[in-house]
């Protein structure tokens, strides 16, 4: 799958999720990213970073991900890794399809 294949329909259901994620987090979210990576056959993953500025001295920043069926449908799972060493891969192996600085209205 490539971006030229990513059709709207799809971008509108994953960015709708992102907009529910951005709603319930705690911590800043942005940087939504739908992204592929050959280690998921047949999977797209929603990345996002989560800013946790409770403690304005010392911010903590995570990647955090959701799968999603390739129509766009969550699967609300997340990815997680057996060690540093398949984490390290999985996150080279990620190939962006279409990026959204913010969680608003995409249909704008």
């Amino acid at each position: 799958m490539n971006k030229k294949t990513l059709k709207q329909s799809v971008i509108y259901k994953i960015m709708d999720r992102a907009i529910d994620i951005n709603k319930a987090c705690t911590a800043q979210c942005r940087d939504f990213q739908i992204m592929v990576s050959t280690m998921r056959k047949n999977i797209l993953i929603l990345r996002w970073t989560t800013i946790d500025i409770s403690n304005i001295d010392n911010p903590v920043q995570c990647y955090r991900y959701e799968c999603f069926k390739t129509d766009g449908t969550s699967q609300l799972c997340s990815i997680h890794y057996a060690d540093q060493e398949e984490a390290n891969d999985f996150i080279w192996s990620l190939e962006p399809l279409y990026h959204q600085q913010y969680a608003i209205d995409h249909k704008l």
